[in-house]
């Protein structure tokens, strides 16, 4: 399936991954349990306490998928680079001051009803396993489904949110820039 682009910010390849899909779920269930007041408005979360729950099988099975799928060499998916993420709606903003030289390869364990969107784009449903790229150095949001990043309202609380709908959890690679430049120039080419 052809890469389409969301905005210059991230690309929704179209893909799923096929291994781990149950354990995404599992995953998702025990961080509501082992770290409930880590999903945070306005705010991405690392869920340490998740760690020692993820098996070495799993990961290595994401990075054999990945690297087929978006047909990159396998070294690029370092297991030094794999985190896991946690977060509740987050207003437009980038990443570049903490990530310049990465690009992220995110597997969506539960998307609830959010949705990432550029400064352009309206929110729409993500499914468990999607396969996004995303560029922390441009402005991206997560917002609920049908809203766009202008009509987000930000929510200066930064408390944590506990409704399933509200919340987002994903697992990352963060791969060097060139492993996936041509990625994103692919999408952002006419057809």
């Amino acid at each position: 399936m052809p890469m389409r682009a969301q905005g210059a910010s991230f690309v929704r390849t179209g893909l799923r991954v096929e291994h781990g899909l149950d354990e995404l779920e599992r995953l998702y269930a025990l961080a509501r349990r082992l770290c409930p007041d880590e999903f945070i408005a306005e705010e991405t979360r690392e869920l340490h306490a998740l760690y020692p729950h993820v098996s070495l099988g799993l990961v290595d099975g994401l990075r054999r998928e990945l690297a087929a799928k978006l047909q990159l060499p396998h070294e690029a998916f370092s297991r030094d680079r794999f985190s896991v993420h946690g977060c509740g709606p987050v207003g437009l903003h980038d990443d570049f001051f903490r990530f310049p030289y990465v690009y992220f390869v995110i597997v969506l364990a539960h998307a609830g009803q959010l949705g990432l969107v550029d400064g352009s784009s309206r929110a729409s449903a993500h499914a468990p396993g999607e396969i996004i790229l995303l560029d922390p150095r441009r402005k991206h949001a997560l917002v609920p489904e049908g809203v766009s990043a202008e009509e987000h309202p930000y929510e200066s609380t930064h408390a944590p949110v506990h409704e399933p709908e509200r919340q987002f959890m994903f697992l990352d690679f963060d791969l060097h820039r060139p492993d996936l430049r041509a990625h994103f120039r692919r999408a952002r080419a006419p057809a």
